[in-house]
């Protein structure tokens, strides 16, 4: 999530409720969970990485919202 600023080692506080276009959530993707942005676009549901190097994800079988982003805990280095 290095686009959303969201670091290896970062611990994300996620809220359950019903997520709204563009949130970064935490998602079960056919089997396997996932932090990305949650994208509808032209009647479509998938995952948008924030990092250049991982593809989006659209699902395949299961999409299951396990909690919406809502802070972020850095450890002082």
């Amino acid at each position: 999530m290095i686009d959303a600023h969201i670091c290896d080692g970062d611990t994300v506080v996620l809220e359950r409720r019903e997520p709204r276009n563009q949130d970064i959530v935490a998602a079960l993707i056919d089997g396997e969970t996932t932090l990305k942005r949650l994208i509808h676009e032209n009647g479509k549901t998938y995952l948008k990485a924030e990092n250049p190097n991982f593809p989006e994800l659209i699902p395949v079988n299961d999409l299951s919202i396990q909690g919406v982003f809502v802070a972020l805990i850095r450890q002082a280095a």
